[in-house]
């Protein structure tokens, strides 16, 4: 949090840099097969058919950039509500609700500008009034989650302060981190062991961040053109949505 609230106050280009190494941060929540009760490293067949979905879904924000960020959102509002994080389900829906909408609730102009760089267009008002309508909901449900003291509340009300008071990349990196990567990587040690956890996780970790860092490294150097940076880095992150512990 000290570091978020140092990153807005540098300037919005440090709080979108903030916000994007805060979503590097929580890559390896994601990075192991959990399943049957048990975690383990993804296999050769299952990191294949990751990456041909992930393709798909780069080239979806290529030719149809507002469909593909339409997609990732309803992704990313479902993926939120049932993380595997020992939160109260209302607590869960509220971080969902506010990591989706909250920013298009308090920052609507700063949120439509955001969307307007991933599209590369101007974004209809209606999309950001839809997702509004969904930070009203889980800053209410935030509301409901502190009044009743149910678990995990504190991350609920975190995540309501940030979109209320952050550049919208920053807010939303934020509570990616704190409220869902992070508490699922303690349930995950909690229930396997760290050493277990960590030799699952461990190589595909290391090789999504060397992906995350050269797609910025390339984009810095003018040698990716910033639409194929966005639709790879959307790409890439929409299949762990659509692929974990599905037998839930």
């Amino acid at each position: 949090m000290t570091l978020a609230v140092i990153a807005q106050i540098a300037g919005e280009t440090w709080a979108v840099v903030a916000g994007l190494v805060f979503f590097v941060m929580g890559l390896a929540h994601g990075a192991g097969d959990e399943n049957e009760g048990g975690i383990a490293r993804i296999k050769l067949v299952h990191a294949a058919a990751y990456l041909v979905t992930g393709a798909a879904v780069a080239g979806l924000f290529l030719f149809a950039p507002l469909a593909g960020l339409a997609l990732f959102l309803a992704l990313s509002a479902w993926h939120f509500a049932r993380s595997d994080c020992a939160f109260a389900p209302v607590t869960r829906y509220a971080i969902a609700g506010l990591a989706v909408g909250g920013s298009a609730l308090f920052r609507p102009g700063e949120t439509g500008d955001v969307f307007a760089v991933i599209v590369g267009a101007e974004t209809p008002a209606l999309v950001v009034r839809v997702l509004a309508l969904l930070g009203m909901a889980g800053a209410a449900a935030a509301g409901w989650a502190l009044l009743k003291g149910l678990r995990g509340f504190g991350h609920a009300v975190i995540a309501l302060a940030a979109t209320v008071f952050f550049n919208p990349v920053l807010a939303v990196g934020l509570i990616f981190l704190t409220a869902h990567a992070i508490p699922v990587q303690q349930r995950q040690i909690a229930v396997y062991g760290r050493g277990t956890v960590w030799r699952a996780v461990a190589l595909p970790t290391l090789i999504a961040t060397f992906g995350a860092l050269l797609i910025a490294a390339l984009v810095w150097t003018s040698n990716l053109a910033l639409p194929i940076a966005i639709a790879l880095a959307f790409g890439m992150a929409t299949p762990h949505m659509l692929t974990e512990r599905l037998e839930r």
